[in-house]
Protein backbone atom coordinates (compact mmCIF):
# COMPACT_ATOMS: atom_id res chain seq x y z
CA UNK A 1 0.00 0.00 0.00
CA UNK A 2 1.26 3.49 -0.81
CA UNK A 3 1.77 6.04 1.94
CA UNK A 4 -1.12 8.11 0.56
CA UNK A 5 -3.48 5.15 0.75
CA UNK A 6 -2.36 4.28 4.29
CA UNK A 7 -2.87 7.90 5.35
CA UNK A 8 -6.33 7.93 3.73
CA UNK A 9 -7.36 4.73 5.54
CA UNK A 10 -6.10 6.04 8.89
CA UNK A 11 -7.90 9.34 8.30
CA UNK A 12 -11.12 7.46 7.53
CA UNK A 13 -10.89 5.42 10.74
CA UNK A 14 -10.08 8.44 12.92
CA UNK A 15 -12.89 10.44 11.33
CA UNK A 16 -15.41 7.77 12.20
CA UNK A 17 -14.15 7.11 15.74
CA UNK A 18 -13.69 10.75 16.81
CA UNK A 19 -15.84 12.92 14.54
CA UNK A 20 -18.89 10.73 13.87
CA UNK A 21 -19.20 7.70 16.16
CA UNK A 22 -19.65 9.65 19.47
CA UNK A 23 -22.60 11.60 18.10
CA UNK A 24 -24.19 8.51 16.62
CA UNK A 25 -24.08 7.03 20.11
CA UNK A 26 -25.90 9.94 21.75
CA UNK A 27 -28.46 9.92 18.92
CA UNK A 28 -28.95 6.21 19.56
CA UNK A 29 -29.49 6.81 23.28
CA UNK A 30 -31.95 9.68 22.91
CA UNK A 31 -33.80 8.84 19.69
CA UNK A 32 -33.17 5.12 19.32
CA UNK A 33 -31.42 5.44 15.95
CA UNK A 34 -28.90 2.87 14.73
CA UNK A 35 -25.27 3.72 15.48
CA UNK A 36 -24.17 2.46 12.07
CA UNK A 37 -26.45 3.92 9.41
CA UNK A 38 -26.36 5.69 6.07
CA UNK A 39 -25.93 9.07 7.75
CA UNK A 40 -22.89 7.84 9.66
CA UNK A 41 -21.35 6.39 6.52
CA UNK A 42 -21.96 9.50 4.40
CA UNK A 43 -20.77 11.91 7.10
CA UNK A 44 -17.60 9.88 7.63
CA UNK A 45 -16.76 9.98 3.91
CA UNK A 46 -17.38 13.74 3.71
CA UNK A 47 -15.43 14.68 6.84
CA UNK A 48 -12.52 12.35 6.08
CA UNK A 49 -12.19 13.98 2.64
CA UNK A 50 -12.05 17.41 4.32
CA UNK A 51 -9.46 16.22 6.83
CA UNK A 52 -7.36 14.53 4.18
CA UNK A 53 -7.31 17.66 2.02
CA UNK A 54 -6.52 19.99 4.93
CA UNK A 55 -3.74 17.84 6.39
CA UNK A 56 -2.03 16.97 3.10
CA UNK A 57 -2.12 20.27 1.22
CA UNK A 58 -0.97 22.91 3.76
CA UNK A 59 -4.37 24.56 3.28
CA UNK A 60 -4.88 27.77 5.27
CA UNK A 61 -8.68 28.02 5.12
CA UNK A 62 -10.08 29.01 8.56
CA UNK A 63 -13.21 26.99 7.81
CA UNK A 64 -11.29 23.78 7.08
CA UNK A 65 -9.03 24.40 10.06
CA UNK A 66 -12.04 24.93 12.31
CA UNK A 67 -13.76 21.74 11.15
CA UNK A 68 -10.55 19.74 11.60
CA UNK A 69 -9.43 21.16 14.93
CA UNK A 70 -12.69 21.71 16.77
CA UNK A 71 -14.17 18.51 15.39
CA UNK A 72 -11.21 16.72 16.94
CA UNK A 73 -11.56 18.53 20.30
CA UNK A 74 -15.31 18.14 20.71
CA UNK A 75 -15.22 14.68 19.19
CA UNK A 76 -12.69 13.43 21.72
CA UNK A 77 -14.69 14.83 24.64
CA UNK A 78 -17.82 13.28 23.14
CA UNK A 79 -16.08 9.92 22.68
CA UNK A 80 -15.32 9.76 26.41
CA UNK A 81 -18.70 10.93 27.66
CA UNK A 82 -21.10 9.28 25.19
CA UNK A 83 -19.26 5.97 25.17
CA UNK A 84 -19.43 5.84 28.98
CA UNK A 85 -23.12 6.76 28.80
CA UNK A 86 -23.73 3.93 26.34
CA UNK A 87 -22.08 1.42 28.68
CA UNK A 88 -24.28 2.65 31.55
CA UNK A 89 -27.35 2.40 29.31
CA UNK A 90 -26.51 -1.24 28.55
CA UNK A 91 -26.79 -1.89 32.30
CA UNK A 92 -29.89 0.32 32.68
CA UNK A 93 -31.66 0.07 29.30
CA UNK A 94 -34.94 1.46 30.63
CA UNK A 95 -33.17 4.78 31.36
CA UNK A 96 -31.35 5.07 28.03
CA UNK A 97 -33.04 8.32 26.97
CA UNK A 98 -32.41 10.07 30.30
CA UNK A 99 -28.82 8.85 30.31
CA UNK A 100 -28.37 10.18 26.78
CA UNK A 101 -29.82 13.58 27.69
CA UNK A 102 -27.67 13.80 30.84
CA UNK A 103 -24.55 12.91 28.83
CA UNK A 104 -25.40 15.59 26.26
CA UNK A 105 -25.73 18.20 29.02
CA UNK A 106 -22.40 17.10 30.52
CA UNK A 107 -20.78 17.22 27.08
CA UNK A 108 -22.05 20.78 26.57
CA UNK A 109 -20.76 21.94 29.96
CA UNK A 110 -17.33 20.35 29.55
CA UNK A 111 -17.07 21.64 25.98
CA UNK A 112 -17.81 25.18 27.18
CA UNK A 113 -15.31 24.79 30.03
CA UNK A 114 -12.61 23.57 27.63
CA UNK A 115 -13.17 26.58 25.36
CA UNK A 116 -12.89 28.92 28.34
CA UNK A 117 -9.67 27.25 29.51
CA UNK A 118 -8.21 27.39 26.01
CA UNK A 119 -8.52 31.17 25.86
CA UNK A 120 -7.22 32.07 29.30
CA UNK A 121 -3.64 32.35 30.53
CA UNK A 122 -2.34 31.73 34.03
CA UNK A 123 0.98 32.70 35.61
CA UNK A 124 3.14 30.07 37.29
CA UNK A 125 5.95 31.25 39.56
CA UNK A 126 9.21 29.38 40.11
CA UNK A 127 12.05 30.42 42.45
CA UNK A 128 15.48 28.80 42.29
CA UNK A 129 18.57 29.66 44.30
CA UNK A 130 22.10 28.46 43.58
CA UNK A 131 25.62 29.31 44.68
CA UNK A 132 26.49 29.37 40.95
CA UNK A 133 24.25 32.42 40.46
CA UNK A 134 25.95 35.76 41.06
CA UNK A 135 23.11 38.16 40.22
CA UNK A 136 19.38 37.93 40.72
CA UNK A 137 17.68 37.44 37.35
CA UNK A 138 14.00 37.26 36.47
CA UNK A 139 12.98 35.29 33.40
CA UNK A 140 9.72 34.67 31.63
CA UNK A 141 9.48 31.33 29.88
CA UNK A 142 6.76 30.53 27.35
CA UNK A 143 6.44 27.65 24.92
CA UNK A 144 3.93 26.22 22.47
CA UNK A 145 2.25 29.46 21.44
CA UNK A 146 1.26 27.69 18.18
CA UNK A 147 0.60 30.69 15.99
CA UNK A 148 -1.39 29.33 13.08
CA UNK A 149 -3.60 27.18 15.28
CA UNK A 150 -3.92 30.29 17.47
CA UNK A 151 -4.43 33.81 16.16
CA UNK A 152 -2.01 36.67 16.74
CA UNK A 153 -4.52 38.04 19.28
CA UNK A 154 -3.49 35.21 21.58
CA UNK A 155 0.15 36.27 21.34
CA UNK A 156 -0.92 39.85 22.05
CA UNK A 157 -2.70 38.65 25.19
CA UNK A 158 0.49 36.84 26.25
CA UNK A 159 2.57 39.99 25.69
CA UNK A 160 0.09 42.15 27.59
CA UNK A 161 0.22 39.71 30.52
CA UNK A 162 4.03 39.77 30.45
CA UNK A 163 3.98 43.58 30.56
CA UNK A 164 2.58 43.37 34.11
CA UNK A 165 5.47 41.19 35.29
CA UNK A 166 8.99 42.17 36.29
CA UNK A 167 11.51 40.32 34.15
CA UNK A 168 14.86 40.71 32.44
CA UNK A 169 14.63 38.17 29.61
CA UNK A 170 11.89 36.41 27.63
CA UNK A 171 12.63 32.82 26.60
CA UNK A 172 10.50 31.03 23.99
CA UNK A 173 10.85 27.26 24.05
CA UNK A 174 9.68 26.20 20.60
CA UNK A 175 6.45 25.64 18.66
CA UNK A 176 6.03 29.38 18.28
CA UNK A 177 4.21 28.65 15.03
CA UNK A 178 2.73 25.46 13.65
CA UNK A 179 1.07 25.80 10.26
CA UNK A 180 1.15 27.50 6.89
CA UNK A 181 -1.56 29.84 8.18
CA UNK A 182 1.20 31.55 10.19
CA UNK A 183 2.70 34.68 8.72
CA UNK A 184 5.74 36.44 10.23
CA UNK A 185 3.74 39.64 10.81
CA UNK A 186 1.69 37.63 13.35
CA UNK A 187 4.70 38.23 15.60
CA UNK A 188 4.14 42.01 15.62
CA UNK A 189 3.14 42.07 19.33
CA UNK A 190 6.70 41.03 20.21
CA UNK A 191 8.01 44.33 18.82
CA UNK A 192 6.55 46.04 21.87
CA UNK A 193 8.80 44.02 24.17
CA UNK A 194 12.01 45.85 25.02
CA UNK A 195 13.66 42.97 26.87
CA UNK A 196 15.95 40.50 25.06
CA UNK A 197 14.05 37.55 23.54
CA UNK A 198 15.68 34.15 22.97
CA UNK A 199 14.12 31.29 21.03
CA UNK A 200 14.72 27.62 20.24
CA UNK A 201 12.85 25.61 17.64
CA UNK A 202 10.22 23.01 18.39
CA UNK A 203 8.99 20.15 16.23
CA UNK A 204 6.15 22.10 14.64
CA UNK A 205 8.35 24.78 13.11
CA UNK A 206 9.91 22.11 10.89
CA UNK A 207 6.50 20.87 9.67
CA UNK A 208 5.64 24.23 8.10
CA UNK A 209 6.13 24.81 4.40
CA UNK A 210 9.11 27.12 3.75
CA UNK A 211 9.99 27.02 7.44
CA UNK A 212 13.61 28.07 6.81
CA UNK A 213 12.41 31.34 5.33
CA UNK A 214 10.01 31.98 8.20
CA UNK A 215 12.60 31.13 10.84
CA UNK A 216 15.07 33.54 9.21
CA UNK A 217 12.55 36.38 9.63
CA UNK A 218 12.26 35.99 13.41
CA UNK A 219 15.12 38.42 13.91
CA UNK A 220 12.90 41.15 12.45
CA UNK A 221 10.77 40.83 15.59
CA UNK A 222 13.50 41.13 18.23
CA UNK A 223 13.90 37.33 18.47
CA UNK A 224 17.38 35.85 18.78
CA UNK A 225 17.47 32.19 17.81
CA UNK A 226 19.86 29.92 19.71
CA UNK A 227 20.62 27.08 17.29
CA UNK A 228 22.77 24.78 19.47
CA UNK A 229 24.50 27.87 20.82
CA UNK A 230 25.15 29.63 24.10
CA UNK A 231 24.92 33.20 25.25
CA UNK A 232 25.66 34.91 28.55
CA UNK A 233 22.65 36.51 30.25
CA UNK A 234 23.56 38.34 33.43
CA UNK A 235 26.24 35.79 34.26
CA UNK A 236 24.12 32.74 33.40
CA UNK A 237 25.11 30.33 30.65
CA UNK A 238 21.98 30.12 28.49
CA UNK A 239 22.10 27.13 26.14
CA UNK A 240 19.66 26.75 23.27
CA UNK A 241 19.17 23.27 21.76
CA UNK A 242 17.31 22.88 18.46
CA UNK A 243 14.57 20.29 18.04
CA UNK A 244 15.88 18.84 14.77
CA UNK A 245 18.36 16.64 16.64
CA UNK A 246 17.87 13.22 18.19
CA UNK A 247 17.56 13.12 21.98
CA UNK A 248 21.05 11.62 22.21
CA UNK A 249 22.48 14.39 20.01
CA UNK A 250 20.71 17.01 22.11
CA UNK A 251 22.21 15.62 25.32
CA UNK A 252 25.69 15.48 23.77
CA UNK A 253 25.35 19.06 22.49
CA UNK A 254 24.21 20.27 25.90
CA UNK A 255 27.09 18.45 27.60
CA UNK A 256 29.55 20.12 25.24
CA UNK A 257 28.07 23.60 25.84
CA UNK A 258 27.75 23.39 29.64
CA UNK A 259 30.34 25.21 31.73
CA UNK A 260 31.53 24.08 35.15
CA UNK A 261 31.92 27.62 36.44
CA UNK A 262 28.48 28.88 35.37
CA UNK A 263 24.82 28.25 36.14
CA UNK A 264 23.77 26.28 33.07
CA UNK A 265 20.27 27.15 31.90
CA UNK A 266 19.24 24.87 29.03
CA UNK A 267 16.28 25.57 26.79
CA UNK A 268 15.11 22.60 24.70
CA UNK A 269 11.61 22.07 23.37
CA UNK A 270 10.96 18.42 24.25
CA UNK A 271 11.69 17.03 27.74
CA UNK A 272 13.03 13.73 26.38
CA UNK A 273 16.54 14.95 27.24
CA UNK A 274 15.84 14.77 30.98
CA UNK A 275 16.87 11.13 31.72
CA UNK A 276 20.25 11.61 29.98
CA UNK A 277 20.86 15.31 30.68
CA UNK A 278 24.37 16.44 31.69
CA UNK A 279 25.04 16.31 35.45
CA UNK A 280 25.79 20.04 35.47
CA UNK A 281 22.53 20.99 33.76
CA UNK A 282 21.33 23.26 36.55
CA UNK A 283 17.92 24.06 35.05
CA UNK A 284 16.28 22.78 31.87
CA UNK A 285 13.21 24.51 30.45
CA UNK A 286 10.95 22.51 28.12
CA UNK A 287 7.40 22.38 26.80
CA UNK A 288 5.86 20.21 24.09
CA UNK A 289 3.68 17.96 26.26
CA UNK A 290 0.84 20.49 26.84
CA UNK A 291 0.26 18.41 29.99
CA UNK A 292 -2.03 16.38 27.74
CA UNK A 293 -4.14 19.48 26.82
CA UNK A 294 -7.44 17.57 26.89
CA UNK A 295 -7.80 14.97 29.64
CA UNK A 296 -7.03 12.03 29.60
CA UNK A 297 -4.35 12.51 26.87
CA UNK A 298 -1.90 13.00 29.75
CA UNK A 299 -1.77 9.22 30.18
CA UNK A 300 -0.54 8.84 26.60
CA UNK A 301 2.07 11.55 27.17
CA UNK A 302 3.35 9.69 30.24
CA UNK A 303 4.12 6.69 28.06
CA UNK A 304 6.62 8.77 26.08
CA UNK A 305 8.20 11.15 28.61
CA UNK A 306 9.56 10.75 32.13
CA UNK A 307 8.86 14.43 32.84
CA UNK A 308 5.48 15.65 31.62
CA UNK A 309 4.57 18.76 33.62
CA UNK A 310 6.00 20.85 36.44
CA UNK A 311 9.31 20.77 38.28
CA UNK A 312 11.46 17.64 38.54
CA UNK A 313 14.76 17.32 40.40
CA UNK A 314 17.70 14.92 40.26
CA UNK A 315 20.56 15.84 42.59
CA UNK A 316 21.65 19.35 41.53
CA UNK A 317 19.78 19.28 38.21
CA UNK A 318 16.22 20.45 37.65
CA UNK A 319 13.78 20.53 34.75
CA UNK A 320 10.58 22.51 34.44
CA UNK A 321 8.15 21.25 31.80
CA UNK A 322 5.55 23.86 30.89
CA UNK A 323 2.03 23.02 29.77
CA UNK A 324 2.49 25.74 27.14
CA UNK A 325 1.14 29.22 26.61
CA UNK A 326 -1.14 28.10 23.78
CA UNK A 327 -2.91 25.09 22.37
CA UNK A 328 -2.33 22.87 19.38
CA UNK A 329 -5.33 22.25 17.12
CA UNK A 330 -8.48 23.41 18.90
CA UNK A 331 -8.19 26.26 21.38
CA UNK A 332 -9.52 23.90 24.03
CA UNK A 333 -8.15 22.60 27.32
CA UNK A 334 -9.73 20.21 29.78
CA UNK A 335 -7.94 19.57 33.07
CA UNK A 336 -4.97 21.70 31.94
CA UNK A 337 -4.15 25.38 31.48
CA UNK A 338 -2.21 27.82 29.32
CA UNK A 339 0.64 29.24 31.34
CA UNK A 340 3.37 31.83 31.44
CA UNK A 341 6.22 30.77 33.72
CA UNK A 342 7.83 33.55 35.77
CA UNK A 343 11.20 32.34 37.07
CA UNK A 344 13.26 34.06 39.74
CA UNK A 345 16.92 32.96 39.82
CA UNK A 346 18.92 34.19 42.79
CA UNK A 347 22.17 33.54 44.67
CA UNK A 348 22.01 31.10 47.57
CA UNK A 349 21.82 32.90 50.91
Amino acid sequence: MSRHLVFAVITLLITFLIYVYPFMIVSHLIFGTDIINNWAFGLTILLSAILYFYLRTHATSPLLAGITHYGMGFGFIGFMIFHLAWLIAIILPENAMNIGIASLVLFTLLGAKSLYNGRNITIESLSIASDKIANKTNIIFISDVHLGSNKDTHLRKICETCANLHYDYLLIGGDLFDSSAFQPNDLAPLKDITKPIYFVTGNHEYYVKNHDSKLSQLSDYNIQTLDNQTTDINGLNLIGISDNLSVKQQAETARHLCRKDKFNLIMVHQPGIWPIAPDNADLILSGHTHNGQIFPFIWLVRLQFKAVYGLYENLASKIYVSSGAGTWGPAMRLGTKNEIVHISLSPSK
